[in-house]
């Protein structure tokens, strides 16, 4: 498991570095600014990559390739999804220091507004993977190509929805002095959703002809 990870990193930092700069970009423009796009766009564009490490991997028939090696199956869909949750860990520990810089800034630090703007942005961040995996490891990079497409304009449809109704989600979520038991709540919903979608993409991965 661990050269499986290993190798996905390489691949990350070798094709998707732009995305990775563009997060950076998007984190540090955050600190000064508390609007819902500089949150959510680094997170669902974090998300996103290792979805596209699987294109990379088809096109150099990695997949047949990495029959001869002692991983099961499962070991390769396993890889994606714990990928996914390390690039999401890590986009959320910068934009949550974003905020936390946003708060001393506005003199307006509170914990459970910290720890409910950390719940949006993850439950933002495992919806568009756990849609496109299961699609992609069934159908193929390139059939799964709608899913990606359709997960893509999903989530521009959602934010502009979101932000019509919460102009200012950071400042909203940042400002609550108490847990909002609905993020929580919807939290959980996204994580057991992910389970669902792991277990399903393993699935279809097994049955799979490459």
């Amino acid at each position: 498991m661990k050269g499986l990870l290993r190798k996905d990193c390489y691949l990350m930092m070798k094709y998707c570095r732009v995305f990775l700069l563009v997060v950076f970009i998007f984190t540090i423009v955050g600190i000064k600014n508390n609007k819902v796009f500089f949150a959510l766009y680094p997170i669902i564009l974090s998300s996103i990559i290792p979805v596209n490490l699987l294109s990379y991997d088809e096109k150099s028939h990695w997949s047949s390739y990495a029959c001869t090696f002692p991983y099961t199956r499962k070991d390769i869909v396993s890889s994606k999804y714990i990928l996914t949750l390390c690039v999401l860990g890590t986009s959320a520990l910068f934009i949550i220091f974003a905020q936390v810089c946003n708060m001393i800034l506005n003199h307006n630090f509170q914990l459970f507004g910290l720890f409910s703007t950390f719940a949006v942005i993850i439950s933002c961040g495992l919806l568009p993977p756990a849609f496109m995996f299961p699609l992609t490891f069934k159908l193929g990079s390139e059939k799964g190509r709608f899913a990606y497409y359709v997960g893509f304009a999903l989530f521009f449809v959602v934010l502009a929805f979101f932000q019509e109704f919460t102009d200012n989600l950071s400042l909203r979520i940042t400002q609550m002095a108490v847990p909002c038991t609905p993020i929580v709540l919807v939290l959980l919903i996204v994580i057991v959703l992910y389970g669902l979608s792991w277990q399903l993409s393993v699935k279809f991965y097994q049955k799979r002809d490459l």
